[in-house]
């Protein structure tokens, strides 16, 4: 005969296995969030692993307000279930109906941020994070929930259990405060900081090898002179390569982030050339000394359920490294263009290595131009792009901007049809007020005025020059991200970018 108490048991199991279930999927909210253990970790299987987890924590309540409805002994209503504070069930007596009222209200909020969840792609991000937040208090909440309404609070298994999950939470909490930052936060970093400081990490490195990839395209290893590991790196990171007359250029690792012995580019001789990759391919040979600085990164691999990544030409170079550092189970594709398979690095070894999954199309070989309406048919996941302006203009036009990353070979000139005016801005931390004219670039300003913000390619591209905006609304004219990512986090770039009539206040 079924015990009468099965359903007592359930309730008080179900409860414990829930609220475990929504603090640990918090918890990986948060290292998802603030990327705290990057390198190492992969920001895919960490969005899948949260997100069953808060699906699995909505089953088990489900489970215990099912087995609550259940039992005759508790004797509880719907009403009771679904209404704050309608059930007459007390354990303390000074504390009224507030016990069993967290957990109704602790309910409806799992099911609002589990909704917005589902239909994140059709709401305003804002909208989706103000909610997606609420969870943070609803695991405080459920925590006084139960120790105010559950049977088992003086049995020791439940209190390590409860003290473990506190602590826990405590712990995650504080790791959001402190590392605030969105997982789109460019590395390269710079508030105010002298150009000698760690953040711009310039340092001599020596060519260990040059090794030809494709017409037109070289290979670089680079080591440090002792060779000791350096700094390390997650893909679609660059480096600096500092060239004589204080010539500055930006190029993507392509190499494995696991190994921190060297880093490794491919770098393309442009005819357009103004120094930079004419320099490298037919000046830097194995056993020079060198100096770079970064890595930096703003075209950082974000979670997603799905990748589609197309590569123009050198375009494959950061887009390698994101392959290559997926896990076997993950859904991706890849489409890489170019203008013959001769003049295309890596084609044949990624061909190789990932088949079906990668498709390599030449224009002259084909005819024709790639039919990208195609490749992006029913795809609803995340798309990765660097490659020549066409193509990523061509992108822009058919991905919408919350799904589409990409990275540009050269600046766009965004300065047509901007106003452009003197303004005031305001140093936060001097508190010291300056104007810019007219004609004056605002990094220009910023520098003459005691900011010595670190610049690089002085175009609005490598995002090298990142400064924090806490009041105002500037005018971006950069490259480097969209307008909404750069607002989302707050921050601008001044060797470009300028103010409007109010007054920008700065962290500097």
């Amino acid at each position: 005969m079924l015990d009468p108490a099965i359903w007592w048991y359930v309730t008080r199991a179900s409860a414990i296995i829930a609220w475990a279930l929504m603090v640990i999927s918090v918890t990986w909210g948060i290292l998802l969030a603030t990327r705290v253990m990057k390198p190492k970790d992969n920001p895919s299987w960490l969005l899948d692993l949260h997100r069953w987890l808060a699906g699995l924590s909505v089953v088990f309540v489900g489970i215990h307000m099912a087995s609550l409805f259940i039992d005759t002994y508790a004797a509880f209503t719907l009403q009771d279930l679904f209404i704050p504070f309608h059930s007459q069930y007390q354990k303390i007596a000074s504390l009224g109906g507030w016990p069993i009222a967290l957990g109704v209200i602790c309910t409806y909020i799992l099911i609002a941020v589990q909704v917005t969840s589902l239909m994140m792609k059709k709401l305003p991000r804002k909208y989706w994070k103000a909610i997606h937040y609420s969870s943070y208090a609803m695991v405080l909440l459920v925590s006084f929930h139960a120790g105010w309404s559950g049977t088992d609070v003086r049995a020791w298994a439940y209190r390590i259990t409860a003290l473990v999950l506190i602590t826990l939470t405590t712990v995650a909490l504080i790791i959001r405060i402190l590392n605030p930052k969105s997982a789109k936060t460019l590395s390269a970093t710079v508030e105010g900081r002298r150009a000698s400081q760690n953040l711009e990490n310039l340092h001599k490195v020596l060519v260990d090898r040059v090794t030809p990839l494709a017409e037109g395209i070289l290979g670089f290893d680079f080591v440090l002179p002792d060779r000791s590991n350096l700094n390390p790196w997650v893909p679609g990171a660059h480096v600096t390569l500092h060239l004589p007359g204080d010539v500055q250029r930006q190029y993507s690792l392509c190499g494995d982030p696991a190994d921190r012995s060297r880093y490794s580019i491919a770098v393309l001789e442009s005819p357009t050339s103004r120094g930079g990759s004419r320099y490298v391919h037919h000046n830097l040979k194995p056993g020079m000394n060198i100096e770079v600085s970064g890595p930096h990164n703003h075209f950082e691999l974000e979670a997603s359920h799905g990748y589609l990544f197309i590569a123009g030409g050198i375009g494959i170079t950061p887009i390698k490294a994101m392959i290559e550092s997926l896990s076997s189970r993950r859904e991706w594709r890849l489409l890489y263009v170019g203008r013959s398979r001769a003049s295309m690095a890596y084609a044949s070894e990624i061909k190789e290595m990932f088949g079906d999954r990668v498709t390599v199309h030449a224009d002259l070989e084909e005819g024709r131009r790639a039919d990208l309406d195609s490749v992006l048919a029913g795809f609803d996941g995340h798309v990765y792009v660097c490659g020549p302006e066409p193509l990523l203009d061509a992108l822009i036009s058919r991905v919408p901007a919350d799904r589409l990353h990409y990275e540009r070979f050269s600046a766009v000139d965004r300065s047509e049809h901007a106003v452009v005016e003197a303004f005031e801005v305001t140093f936060a931390r001097s508190r010291k007020t300056i104007s810019v004219g007219k004609d004056q670039s605002l990094l220009e300003a910023i520098n003459e005025n005691g900011g010595a913000l670190i610049s690089s390619c002085g175009e609005g591209v490598c995002g090298t020059c990142e400064v924090r905006v806490l009041g105002g609304q500037p005018i971006h004219l950069d490259s480097v991200m969209s307008d909404e990512d750069k607002d989302a986090i707050g921050v601008m770039y001044p060797c470009v970018s300028r103010g409007t009539g109010s007054t920008l206040v700065l962290d500097i």
